[in-house]
């Protein structure tokens, strides 16, 4: 055999020996290692520090009254939430220091509850009747009342008046709630009112009056004609409300648009069901690369969406598999969605070692859901810690910074092993609204009260199938304070219950048209993953800002304010700001109402002039 034979046989040799090396490390799964991993690095966001100014004009002041009653309670405290959330600031003041309130245009006092025998109403009626405002945020009857707060005649009270109707818009994107809505916060007990002649009626239900404003003397009042505002659904329904009182007023908004995909990447069957095999022809695993994972990445793409996901390592109940078995187990998908989600500049967190809520015996959760609680605090720790390190295995340069409830249910002996467990800090993502009762993870934004390494941030809306109610939800929190967190599972299009019977078509087309409608409307709200949405968020509420009004301009100074920052500036008609692009940012009309602007802010100070129609 001559040389060059040798040689091209051992070449080949040589190569085939490559080849079987090659293959074995795919086989062992070291070849994703061969492959970049994107690093996805955490937002930076720009402050800006302010300067020592003194304001020419007056802050709007609100003094909440409290009564010691359920309603008083119930609303009020959800009202200073709102008020929080919207970074307005007020204080809480006794019926007896009502007297020393300045009758103010930009001074208000709010009450609410039923006890009206109990507040000083000739203090009250001279506050209103010498330029004072005055919000009622709960019915009540009390025909001493009725003059000042727009009412020719208090009747008895109705139950059982259900829905909304906006009678003028009140904010973008606001829709009428029918009688049978499924919101059922909205079924209101009421005074059944006759209503002077200067009320001017703003929100009904079933043609009853529901929210009304009246000018008295120089001053104005609002009046909510419902039980209906203690839950968390009516915040911005109440700050709205409440800025259509003064000659102008400012409210902040975060700007951050959240979208969580629980239960992604997750162990994906390689079966079919009619579902899926009637309307497409293909496996589960191969709906979801070739069709599901794909339209989702396009309606990112069409209407500026940034995608968490929240890995699952196994669903089985038990938790005897090893770390080696959970990486064989997600190994598909991680290389397909997880490496996706970096790839769209997303982010993935936890979501469990496999489906079962982090829960011991003796915590409550929801026995119709088929969980099973954990031994001990030691063997949840134990999964955590295998299920963290799975992902290490196959994001070795990304971390776990966030994590959402199975079911978004967890005990305290979950939250306390999750404290342990990332001493770096985790955003908790449960729910903002709902029953306890059963278990369920009820949040409200900010540090942990009890962990110090937890944060909490929860979703607000959640699902595909976008109805008015669903709609509802998610106005009301951007009214607040500018803010989306919505969340879906990939895998309720495979459940005709969660699907409401509806195939995937139809599911994504009504997915799409609900952020097609958001980045419409609103289109300030800016794509994050959760941690960058915790990162701002945190921004947004360490700003300071205060705002100073005249009758003819409005001044905003800040320091450590976000910026670009959002702010939505509500004047009284007649008055208008001049819109277009400016040296310290932009204005623009925002809605339909003719009154309501949105204001682009880049610089720490401003002065806005307030002009007038008349002149």
């Amino acid at each position: 055999m001559n040389k060059s034979m040798i040689s091209y046989v051992a070449a080949l040799v040589s190569l085939l020996l490559v080849g079987i090396l090659f293959v074995q490390l795919l086989r062992l799964d070291y070849g994703h290692r061969l492959i970049p991993t994107k690093t996805n690095e955490a937002r930076e966001f720009k402050t800006l520090a302010g300067e020592n100014r003194e304001l020419e004009g007056e802050p709007i002041d609100i003094y909440i009254h409290q009564n010691e009653d359920e309603l008083s309670e119930a609303i009020l405290t959800n009202f200073k939430y709102a008020l929080d959330y919207a970074k307005l600031p007020y204080t809480s003041i006794t019926a007896a220091q009502i007297e020393g309130l300045d009758p103010s245009p930009y001074n208000v006092l709010v009450l609410s509850g039923e006890n009206t025998e109990q507040w000083p109403y000739e203090t009250i009626k001279q506050f209103v009747e010498q330029g004072g405002r005055l919000y009622i945020v709960g019915r009540f009857i009390d025909a001493k009342w009725a003059d000042l707060v727009g009412v020719s005649e208090f009747g008895d009270f109705i139950d059982g008046v259900d829905g909304l109707t906006f009678e003028r818009e009140l904010f973008p994107g606001y829709v009428d709630l029918s009688p049978d809505s499924e919101l059922l916060l909205f079924i209101h007990s009421i005074a059944d009112v006759e209503l002077a002649a200067r009320s001017d009626v703003l929100i009904t239900a079933k043609d009853e009056p529901i929210l009304w404003m009246a000018p008295y003397g120089d001053g104005e009042v609002m009046f909510w004609n419902t039980t209906s505002l203690s839950d968390k659904i009516s915040r911005g329904l109440m700050v709205q409300a409440l800025t259509m009182m003064f000659p102008a007023f400012v409210t902040q908004q975060s700007g951050i648009k959240v979208v969580h995909f629980d239960d992604f990447p997750a162990p994906v069957p390689d079966n079919s069901i009619p579902v899926i095999e009637d309307a497409y022809g293909l496996s589960i695993k191969d709906f979801f690369s070739d069709v599901w994972w794909q339209d989702v990445q396009q309606i990112a793409r069409d209407h500026d969406l940034v995608y968490t996901g929240f890995m699952i390592g196994s669903y089985k109940a038990s938790s005897e598999e090893s770390v080696d078995q959970l990486i064989q187990k997600i190994r598909a998908s991680m290389f397909e969605y997880g490496r996706g989600l970096m790839q769209v500049d997303g982010e993935i967190g936890l979501h469990g070692f496999n489906h079962q809520p982090l829960v011991t015996n003796g915590e409550t959760m929801d026995p119709d859901l088929g969980y099973t609680a954990w031994a001990s605090r030691e063997e949840m720790r134990s999964t955590v810690e295998r299920v963290v390190e799975t992902f290490d295995y196959y994001m070795p340069k990304e971390e776990i910074r966030s994590y959402v409830p199975p079911s978004n249910i967890i005990g305290a002996s979950g939250l306390s092993v999750l404290n342990e467990a990332f001493p770096d800090g985790l955003i908790i993502a449960s729910l903002y609204s709902g029953d306890t009762s059963k278990g369920s993870y009820v949040q409200e934004f900010g540090p942990d009260p009890i962990y110090e390494h937890l944060y909490n941030f929860p979703r607000i809306s959640s699902g595909y199938n976008e109805t008015i109610d669903d709609q509802f939800v998610i106005v009301d929190a951007i009214a607040n304070f500018g803010l989306v967190s919505h969340f879906i599972h990939p895998d309720d299009v495979l459940d005709e219950r969660r699907s409401k019977g509806q195939g995937w078509a139809t599911m994504k087309d009504s997915f799409e048209d609900m952020f097609k409608m958001i980045d419409r409307t609103y289109p300030h709200l800016e794509a994050l993953t959760q941690y960058d949405a915790y990162q701002k968020y945190e921004l947004y509420q360490q700003a300071d800002i205060e705002v100073a009004y005249t009758e003819d301009t409005i001044e905003i100074n800040s320091d450590q304010m976000l910026i670009p920052s959002t702010m939505l500036i509500r004047l009284q008609a007649g008055t208008y700001l001049e819109t277009g692009k400016f040296s310290f940012g932009s204005v623009r009309p925002f809605g339909d109402s003719g009154t309501l602007y949105q204001l682009e802010l880049k610089t720490s100070y401003v002065s806005l002039e307030i002009k007038s129609d008349t002149k």
